[in-house]
């Protein structure tokens, strides 16, 4: 009798539709990936579901992933493609979820993130929405690195080339189905690519002007903080001039097979200074 009444409660659970389809696309994520997931079960916020979409990593990715069965509802699936676009979509199509949530293997959400996000949706119309991040270090360059980002999005929305950053980005299911998704010739500045189709199908961005996530800055580590930066800045001069990215650029390596040696656990600790000082900021510059 009571594994009856169990069986009926778990498949009523199982029909109802989550709230947010959190969509992850990896490849060679065993070091950073459970950062993120951690950062999943520790959510105030529990009306979700995770999707993780490998891409045939050579690591423990995909085992780590379904580690977490039983600690948040989480499906693992495998492309057979090794391209963060359609690893992207393929989440989407599979997604049950009212909101798609597209973040990076190596991100991490604090434990509010998502209950906050829900409390601002329910007072907008948004259907496309990115929130601000901080970096996975106290380091004052990194943070002064995250102040000029933040300070970017605004900027890009006043440009009228509005970027919900390949960290963190959020769309309402039927705003991804009405402009096809994401691009799957484009690798490189996809997330601005799907952003900027939003605003012209008449979803423009919403910023929430709050820290929600981290975002790590791995690849600035490895790679150099001004030969990334020069990377950034060319695609940004090609976007506003034309609104389009490269699409592609091999130099821009995928995976975290290459940043092992520069892997750490993020620091977590709130940068309320850094918030506060941002917010100051933004406020001076909009009015």
């Amino acid at each position: 009798m009571i594994a009856g009444r169990f069986n009926i409660l778990y498949s009523m659970h199982v029909m109802q539709k989550p709230f947010y389809s959190i969509i992850i696309p990896a490849l060679n994520e065993e070091n950073y990936l459970p950062h993120l997931l951690d950062s999943l079960c520790e959510q105030s916020e529990k009306d979700f579901e995770v999707i993780v979409v490998d891409a045939k990593s050579k690591d423990l990715t995909v085992r780590v992933a379904r580690s977490y069965d039983g600690k948040i509802p989480i499906q693992v699936m495998v492309s057979r493609d090794r391209n963060v676009s359609k690893q992207r979509n393929q989440g989407a199509w599979k997604a049950r979820g009212e909101w798609f949530v597209f973040v990076d293997a190596d991100t991490v959400l604090l434990p509010y993130a998502l209950a906050r996000l829900r409390a601002y949706i329910a007072g907008s119309d948004a259907k496309s929405l990115t929130a601000w991040g901080k970096p996975d270090s106290e380091k004052t360059e990194e943070s002064m690195h995250m102040l000029l980002y933040n300070f970017t999005l605004e900027a890009c929305i006043l440009l009228k080339r509005p970027m919900a950053p390949g960290p963190f980005g959020l769309v309402h299911r039927d705003a991804f189905i009405a402009v096809g998704g994401y691009l799957e010739a484009v690798q490189f500045g996809e997330d601005q690519n799907l952003t900027q189709r939003l605003a012209d199908a008449a979803y423009p961005l919403h910023i929430i002007r709050e820290t929600l996530y981290i975002w790590s800055q791995r690849r600035f580590r490895t790679f150099g903080f001004f030969r990334t930066t020069r990377l950034y800045m060319t695609s940004g001069l090609r976007i506003l001039l034309t609104k389009k990215s490269f699409g592609v650029i091999p130099e821009y390596i995928m995976g975290g097979h290459a940043y092992e040696r520069n892997h750490k656990k993020p620091n977590r600790s709130m940068l309320k200074k850094f918030e506060g000082n941002f917010k100051k900021l933004v406020k001076e510059f909009l009015e």
